[in-house]
C-alpha cells in the first residue's frame, strides 16, 4: 500500500522532491499515520498482549488507556516527552505508576507503532 501511495504522489500528484520541501525528511509511513492516526482496535491489539498477562492498578489501567487514546488520534508516540503533560501525569510519574520492568513492556508496545510506520 505504502508503495501505491508513493507511486501516486511522487508520479501524479507532485513529486518526492516537493515533498521533501514542505514535509522534510519524515518518511511517508510515519507522515501517513500522523495525518490519518490509528484504528483503535489495532491500538488495543498492540498492548493485548502485555493487558492480558498483568493485573493493573487503576492508575496504571488509566495511563495505558491514556496512551491508546493518543495512538489513535496520532498513530504512534514519536516525542516521549508527552508523557511528563497530562493525562500521563494524573495519577503521577512514571516512576510512580510503573516499575522498570512494567515500564520496558509499555514501552516495547509502544515501540512496535513507530517500528510498523517505518515498514
Amino acid at each position: 500500500d505504502l508503495a501505491e501511495l508513493e507511486e501516486i504522489l511522487w508520479n501524479k500528484v507532485g513529486t518526492k522532491e516537493e515533498y521533501q520541501k514542505h514535509i522534510g525528511d519524515k518518511p511517508l509511513g510515519i507522515f501517513v499515520r500522523e495525518v490519518v492516526g490509528m484504528d483503535m482496535h489495532a491500538a488495543k491489539t498492540a498492548f493485548s498482549c502485555y493487558l492480558s498477562e498483568v493485573n493493573l492498578t487503576p492508575q496504571q489501567t488509566y495511563f495505558v488507556n491514556a496512551v491508546v487514546e493518543y495512538i489513535v488520534k496520532y498513530g504512534m508516540v514519536a516525542d516521549y516527552s508527552v508523557f511528563l503533560k497530562t493525562p500521563f501525569t494524573d495519577f503521577g510519574s512514571i516512576a510512580d505508576i510503573f516499575n522498570p520492568k512494567e515500564w520496558k513492556e509499555i514501552m516495547d508496545a509502544i515501540n512496535s507503532f513507530k517500528e510498523n510506520a517505518h515498514a
